[in-house]
């Protein structure tokens, strides 16, 4: 996937640079040990509008987006939708403690979108990157 889709960085000794969007401090930090645990390196943001910056700002080294459905300013489903409609390939990993039926239906036909239930564990997570086609360590 070429670097101007938001695919990978282009030095290979770099790692994946994931975008981990949760509002809530201990899920963050949770989720960011347990992706840097597994070699990947995470921008944070806590809400929608943070998101959407750090999309503009990375979207060249991102390889994947990690975002809660819950946040403070809109809901994560909108934000991926808008992430979606600017890099048609990034992977988006959507965590929801709500019912998964409507996110999934929305999201159906893109592969490159996957729901995950919270809680989640930091294995499932890392898992769940893999099958976007993300894999832990070195890009």
């Amino acid at each position: 996937m070429p670097a101007s889709q938001g695919a990978t960085m282009t030095a290979r000794s770099q790692p994946h640079c994931v975008l981990l969007v949760e509002d809530e401090p201990l899920v963050r930090m949770f989720a960011t040990d347990a992706l840097e645990d597994a070699g990947f390196r995470v921008e944070q943001a806590s809400n929608g509008t943070e998101a959407l910056h750090a999309l503009q700002m990375l979207e060249h080294q991102l390889s994947a987006v990690v975002i809660d459905v819950g946040l403070p300013d809109r809901p994560g489903d909108e934000i991926a939708a808008e992430m979606r409609a600017k890099l048609a390939l990034l992977p988006i990993l959507i965590a929801s403690g709500r019912s998964e039926k409507e996110l999934r239906a929305r999201f159906a036909v893109d592969s490159r979108v996957v729901i995950m239930p919270k809680p989640y564990t930091g294995p499932m997570l890392i898992a769940t990157l893999g099958e976007l086609g993300v894999a832990a360590g070195q890009a």
